[in-house]
């Protein structure tokens, strides 16, 4: 070993020899000290600080490869809990696209608020809550599921409550319109009480009549004042025959039939009109009466006659007319009245279309 070497390293020794002795070197209990005396680490060189780790095995090519994760396994029972949130909102139709959301996944069936979210796109959910499209137009919050049906409720029983008649009012599509407008429970009950008001006030026996003739209730009535448009196709001329009827009692003694009384309505007769015929009718005195060899003539008969719808009462009043001014012209108590009331036979000749 040369004189000029390090702890016995010969440094003359070529360079491919240096790595060996080196390592061989720091593997010495001598190397070792001088290694921690100096605070430095085993040089970065090819075989020092021992073999490089063997690399591990691969795993042999049969071994089978690791299971998947497990899929999503839907709960077969989630059909009745969609089933129950869809019926509460009448959208039964779409409990097969509900579950499907479900079974992909992509709705938490104990969240019903999602379940509710999954579905409003569709057009069974935009026609359910039909009023919430006109909300957004008019600048109005959007309704949830939950505050819209209680509205619903609300206006129902407040319609129940007050005696509404059967069909006004008590379906989910005749609250639309109230829930576009932002109608209050409270305010459609001032409404009610509004309706009921105005019948209070109407026509005692226009009332009567309506009862009378229809079977109308007071509720009707005042639905009739709460919303004329929706009930003004068959209440409007109920009503309007009601009054006819009325001054038909009132001013010539006769109750009239509720298809007569249309009659007359439909022909554009008035409650004026209605007032002074019958008041005519009234007038006609004996001329009511049924005499030996005449033809009764009904109540009704004697209004046709006096507003021109009914040609052969007319015929018969006239006759009656002629053969009692024959018959008393010698002084009879008729023959006294007979101006008055000779003309009474054609006083509504024309009137009625």
């Amino acid at each position: 070993m040369s004189d000029t070497g390090l702890g016995g390293v010969d440094l003359g020794l070529n360079l491919e020899n240096l790595n060996a002795e080196l390592a061989a070197y720091f593997q010495t209990p001598e190397g070792q000290a001088n290694l921690a005396a100096s605070g430095f680490q085993v040089p970065d060189v090819a075989g020092v600080g021992g073999p490089t780790p063997p690399t591990p095995p691969a795993p042999p090519a049969d071994e089978p490869p690791a299971p998947p994760a497990p899929m999503f396994s839907p709960n077969p029972d989630a059909r009745n809990t969609i089933k129950a949130v869809l019926s509460t909102y009448g959208l039964e139709s779409l409990a097969e696209v509900l579950w499907g959301n479900y079974t992909s996944g992509l709705v938490d069936i104990n969240n019903e608020q999602a379940l509710v979210f999954s579905i409003r796109d569709t057009e069974q959910y935009k026609t359910r809550f039909v009023g919430n499209a006109a909300r957004a137009k008019r600048g109005l919050a959007e309704l949830s599921p939950a505050e819209y049906i209680g509205l619903e409720d609300s206006y129902r029983q407040i319609m129940q409550s007050n005696g509404m008649p059967p069909g006004f009012y008590d379906q989910n599509d005749d609250f639309s319109k109230l829930i576009e407008g932002d109608v209050s429970p409270s305010e459609l009950q001032d409404r009610v009480q509004q309706g009921y008001s105005v019948v209070a006030q109407a026509d005692p026996e226009v009332r009567r009549q309506m009862q009378t003739l229809y079977g109308v209730t007071e509720g009707q009535l005042a639905a009739y004042f709460i919303d004329p448009e929706r009930t003004a196709p068959l209440l409007k001329q109920q009503a309007q025959a009601a009054r006819i009827a009325a001054r038909g009692l009132e001013q010539g003694g006769i109750q009239l039939t509720g298809t007569f009384a249309e009659n007359l309505a439909a022909r554009g007769i008035t409650e004026q009109q209605a007032r002074a015929g019958f008041a005519e009718v009234g007038a006609l005195g004996e001329l009511q009466q049924t005499f030996a060899g005449e033809t009764a003539l009904s109540g009704e008969q004697l209004a046709g006659a006096a507003f021109g719808i009914d040609v052969a009462a007319q015929q018969e009043l006239e006759r009656k007319r002629r053969q009692r001014v024959g018959e008393f012209a010698g002084g009879g108590s008729f023959a006294r009245t007979t101006g008055e009331t000779s003309g009474s036979t054609s006083i509504g000749v024309g009137k009625a279309q």
